[in-house]
C-alpha cells in the first residue's frame, strides 16, 4: 500500500486537534485543550494546520476521525466536520476507534487493554492484540463501573480517569492525539476506509434517551 496523505481530526475528549500526515511522517499538527469549545476552535485549527503543511485539500487522500467511544458532543462535532470536508471535496473517511488510538500512543508498551472515562464513575474498556507492532481490536468496547473493572482486570493504561481511580495503584496514562488517529488511519487504510461517509455514525456505546418536549 502506498503512503496516504491524511488529515486527522481528534475531538473525542477535551483535546481539539488536527494533524496532517503523509505515511508515517507528520507534516503539521495543532491541538488545543479546551472544554466544550470544539465547534469554535476546529475551523481555526483546520486552517492553521493546512497552511503549515503547505498542502491544500486537493493534496489530501482521506479524512481520518476519532469515531469513539468518547464525548457525545465531541464525537458529533468531529464527525460532522469530517463529513463536511469529505462531501465538499469527494474524499473518503477513515473512522478510527478511540481506545485503539490511545493504545497506539503507547506502542512501546504493547498495551493489552485500556480504559477511557465515560461519565460519573463509569469507563469504556477494550482489549487489544498486537501484530508487527500494530494494535488491533480483540473485543468491542464495553462500559464498566470503575471499581468493578479495577477488581477484575489488570489495566494497561487509562485516559482521563485520574479523578475516579481511588486506589493507590498507578496506571499508565495515554493522551488522545490527532497524530495517532492519522498514523493508524494510514496503517489500517485498506481495512477501514469508507467511500460512503454518510453511512458513518459515532460509536457512542452508551444508550442515550431523548426526552420529548412537553406540549
Amino acid at each position: 500500500m502506498s503512503p496516504k496523505n491524511i488529515l486527522a481530526i481528534e475531538t473525542s475528549s477535551n483535546i481539539c486537534g488536527i494533524s496532517i500526515t503523509s505515511g508515517s511522517n507528520l507534516l503539521a499538527m495543532n491541538e488545543d485543550t479546551s472544554f466544550r469549545k470544539h465547534v469554535e476552535l476546529l475551523p481555526g485549527i483546520f486552517k492553521k494546520t493546512l497552511t503549515e503543511s503547505n498542502f491544500t485539500l486537493k493534496d489530501i487522500d482521506a479524512i481520518a476521525v476519532n469515531i469513539g467511544p468518547g464525548s457525545f458532543t465531541g464525537l458529533r462535532i468531529g464527525l460532522g466536520f469530517a463529513k463536511g470536508l469529505a462531501y465538499s471535496h469527494n474524499l473518503p473517511i477513515v473512522p478510527v476507534p478511540s481506545l485503539l488510538s490511545l493504545a497506539y500512543g503507547l506502542k512501546e508498551m504493547l498495551p493489552k487493554n485500556g480504559i477511557l472515562l465515560s461519565h460519573a464513575n463509569r469507563v469504556f474498556y477494550q482489549d487489544f492484540f498486537w501484530e508487527n507492532n500494530i494494535p488491533d481490536l480483540r473485543s468491542k468496547p464495553k462500559i464498566f463501573e470503575i471499581e468493578k473493572i479495577l477488581l477484575e482486570k489488570d489495566i494497561s493504561f487509562q485516559s482521563n480517569c485520574e479523578k475516579i481511580i481511588q486506589s493507590k495503584k498507578v496506571i499508565q496514562k495515554s493522551e488522545p492525539s490527532s497524530l495517532n488517529i492519522g498514523l493508524l488511519a494510514n496503517l489500517k487504510y485498506d481495512k477501514w476506509v469508507n467511500d460512503s461517509p454518510y453511512q458513518i455514525v459515532p460509536d457512542y456505546i452508551a444508550n442515550f434517551k431523548i426526552k420529548k418536549a412537553s406540549t
